[in-house]
């Protein structure tokens, strides 16, 4: 079941990241700040780290948490990173804009290292500063 919530987050994502833009990054719109995403990214992977699965659900939109409710998003750690060890450190950040109809969005990528892998975390967040996506790998 998780593997499935997993690739049902993965394709929310996907269709947001490869929306009509193929390599080319696009800017974020006025409307996002690229220092506030980095740091609400940043704080989610703490959130997720410190097993405070709660404090993420609150950041979603409501089609978010229909999709990825508190003990989905939990077991969908447990089965990526939950063997990785203990966290470590905050590899990098990567920020880019979508354009989706007419609709603006914004994509963090965030690497963290553990102590036995490195994890991905690709967070989506529309105009309100809501989660729309999140993926790990």
């Amino acid at each position: 079941m998780g593997r499935r919530i997993i690739s049902g987050l993965a394709l929310m994502l996907t269709v947001l990241l490869l929306t009509g833009c193929g390599d080319m990054k696009m800017p974020l719109a006025e409307t996002f700040q690229q220092e506030r995403l980095e740091q609400q990214t940043i704080q989610i992977v703490e959130w997720l780290n410190a097993e405070e699965y709660e404090q993420v659900y609150e950041t979603f939109r409501e089609d978010m948490k229909q999709a990825l409710p508190v003990e989905e998003l939990k077991a969908a750690c447990a089965e990526t990173y939950g063997s990785g060890g203990a966290f470590s450190q905050i590899n990098s950040t990567e920020v880019s804009g979508q354009k989706i109809e007419e609709d603006d969005y914004a994509v963090v990528m965030v690497k963290a290292q553990y102590e036995k892998q490195i994890v991905t975390f690709q967070v989506g967040y529309d105009a309100d500063m809501k989660v729309v996506g999140l993926y790990m790998k």
